[in-house]
Order: structure tokens, then sequence, then C-alpha cells
């Protein structure tokens, strides 16, 4: 099973100088078996979000972004880009393995910001050691191979 980084998730679903990389890799990678963390979700649905919100409804920023949600709700379109990549792909949602300690340890022994560590604490609970990602920090884990 290799995980799957929100960043190349990002990057299949809108065009970006990194598209075809993205799509190289899920479709490389689709027959052993594709995993998201929860948490991953929750940055997907963020980031998507803010980018439909920001293209289709004017949205600025965060802040903006924030109170059109608060006054309007979820952009729908983010939601089933989302769910529908999920499904589509058959991606496994695994519920992030939480232990505040091994989280701490992680982000001090490998240099990671927080989100990253408990990416890379949930893989090594599932037993993941692939991830596809074009975030070089992972590469400082040692118990994760980084694709591409």
């Amino acid at each position: 099973m290799i995980f799957l980084d929100t960043n190349v998730i990002y990057n299949f679903l809108f065009e970006t100088e990194l598209t075809d990389r993205a799509e190289e890799v899920i479709r490389s990678y689709y027959r052993e078996g594709l995993a998201i963390s929860t948490m991953v979700l929750n940055e997907l649905l963020y980031v998507v979000g803010l980018k439909i919100a920001r293209d289709e409804y004017g949205v600025r920023g965060r802040l903006s972004f924030r109170k059109y949600v608060a006054r309007y709700g979820y952009p729908s379109r983010a939601i089933d880009t989302v769910l529908g990549f999920i499904k589509d792909f058959k991606i496994v949602v695994l519920p992030d393995h939480q232990d505040y300690h091994e989280l701490v340890e992680i982000v001090k022994s490998f240099r990671l910001l927080p989100n990253d560590a408990q990416i890379a604490l949930t893989c090594r609970h599932y037993g993941i050691d692939t991830i596809a990602t074009f975030d070089e920090d992972f590469k400082r884990v040692p118990w994760l191979r980084v694709v591409p």
C-alpha cells in the first residue's frame, strides 16, 4: 500500500506544473493500493475548498474563506471532488494513529512539522513504507521511501 500526501492529490485534481507527475504516480501505484489518513482528508478538503472558493466565488484568502463558509456553507463542489477522487481510485482512508508522545518525538527527531509527523507516525503504525509526496521533508524519515 502507498500513502498519498495531500500535495500529490491536489496536483492531480488541479492543473499545475506537477500535474503530469502526480497523474503518473497515482496511476503507477494504483494497483498496489492507495491510502490517506483522516488528517490528509482534512487538509485536502481545506485546500480544495479554498481553491474552488477563490476561483468561483471571489474568496481572497483564508479569513475570507472562513467567512464564506460561515455564511454559505462549505462549497459542495469541493466535497464532491474529494469524495469522488477517493471513490474513483478506491482510496483507503485510515484513522490517524494518535500517540502524542510519539508525535512529539517524531517532530523533534526528524525536524518535521506536526502534520507531517502525524503522517509519518500513521504510516509506521499501519506498516506503510512508501509515501507519494512532493515534500522533501519525508526523506528524513527512515521508515519511509519517498516517491516520486
